[in-house]
């Protein structure tokens, strides 16, 4: 590595009174604030273009803030330059005069995924040098389950950053007030929720024309499934993996017949296995189970995939049901793991696992309720002898009924 690297073109902050121009923050922010007293790495987890870079930032400014020496903040992304970790702090100490081996350093890397053997380098740091916090961000999940669990165990304190909640899309358009008073604004509500649906990130709330829109969702996809996935894992084919992204784009919540699928595109059943874990690790894509009390059988069973987010579905087509753009919406940002489907076709669109108690979610685009809408949800709930369902809709006044003993919630889908 040339080491005439200059790493202030990477840390602007050096200079005097220089800020990151990012006002608005997310609602992780105030949790990675709570982490710089802690000696674990932190890192940052999700979907490309979600703002992990721009919480780095933000958490910079926020050091400046507090009068941290800006030459003791080193900002760096692997998704141009790549050197060790070495390499790195050996240029920063001689550019900054800073000694890291003595000094408190704040360290971000970004897209950390790119470095080789990253877990292992940063282990050596973290163990040797105390003064030494590690922020990091990156867009792969296998290296969070696999390989910080192999070798940075206790070391590391992991965010998941989904893309924007209905709140927080509001507060960036700065219409916050329409949730704080929703009856007075149920009409403003509603026309901004459909347009939410396919502005889930940041950067698409500003496009106002359709093709812009489609473009940008279609950049982000085509980046990761042509890019990002071939670099981390052995793809002979990434129009394969393209094919079965926008299956599931024009179709979420789709279940998928491994056999019928991979005879259709041409590949064996264990390749397509393989693509589609590859698609979830790049959190393009999110699966759920057919929900069993016994939760291996569960995982033996039918699976249901969606899109991280309903707007990607932009990538792949002019139009999706409405109905299966909202249902998608719910699981990009709930900890769902489970549908429910029996073999008389009774089906619940997500089981909630809180507190040990299992909660039948329904997910309805629609104001108003029918009798017809609550039958799978009480059918789960007298099989599973649970007392709480819950029917999410477009309804902006939250309602609780019941029928026996089981309490059936109907609740505002903009507030998930």
């Amino acid at each position: 590595m040339d080491k005439e690297l200059n790493l202030l073109k990477y840390n602007p902050h050096w200079e005097k009174s220089f800020r990151y121009p990012y006002p608005k923050t997310r609602g992780i922010f105030r949790s990675l604030l709570e982490m710089l007293s802690r000696r674990q790495i932190v890192e940052i987890i999700g979907l490309r273009r979600t703002g992990k870079t721009t919480l780095l930032f933000q958490v910079i400014n926020h050091l400046l803030e507090k009068k941290i020496n800006p030459y003791s903040i080193l900002y760096f992304t692997f998704d141009e330059e790549k050197l060790k970790l070495d390499e790195l702090l050996q240029i920063f100490s001689l550019e900054t005069q800073i000694d890291f081996k003595k000094e408190q350093v704040f360290i971000f890397l970004d897209e950390i995924q790119k470095l080789p053997d990253f877990q292992n380098q940063l282990k050596v740091y973290y163990d040797l040098y105390p003064h030494l916090k590690f922020f990091i961000s990156g867009s792969t999940s296998l290296f969070l389950k696999k390989k910080t669990q192999e070798s940075l165990a206790g070391r590391i304190i992991s965010f998941y950053l989904p893309p924007l909640n209905f709140k927080e899309y509001l507060y960036f358009k700065d219409k916050s007030e329409f949730l704080e008073k929703p009856l007075i604004y149920e009409k403003e509500i509603e026309k901004e929720f459909a347009i939410f649906l396919e502005s889930q990130l940041i950067e698409s709330i500003f496009l106002k024309k359709p093709n812009e829109k489609r473009e940008y969702f279609t950049s982000i996809v085509k980046k990761i499934i042509f890019e990002y996935i071939p670099q981390a894992f052995p793809v002979d084919n990434p129009e394969i993996l393209w094919r079965i992204a926008k299956i599931i784009g024009q179709y979420p919540g789709m279940s998928i017949d491994y056999q019928s699928l991979s005879q259709k595109i041409g590949i064996s059943n264990k390749t397509l296995s393989s693509y589609l874990f590859y698609l979830e690790e790049s959190f393009l894509v999110k699966k759920i189970y057919n929900f069993s009390r016994n939760l291996l059988t569960s995982e033996k069973k039918l699976k249901k995939f969606y899109l991280a987010s309903p707007s990607l579905s932009w990538a792949f087509s002019d139009f999706i049901d409405k109905g299966k753009l909202v249902e998608n919406l719910v699981l990009s940002l709930g900890d769902y793991k489970f549908f429910w489907r029996d073999s008389y076709q009774h089906e619940v669109d997500f089981i909630k696992i809180e507190d040990s108690k299992i909660i039948p979610v329904e997910v309805k685009s629609q104001k108003e309720v029918q009798k017809k809408d609550l039958k799978n949800l009480i059918i789960f709930a007298k099989k599973f002898e649970t007392s709480r369902v819950i029917i999410l809709t477009e309804n902006i006044k939250p309602l609780t009924t019941k029928l026996g003993n089981i309490k059936i919630e109907q609740l505002p889908v903009y507030f998930v």
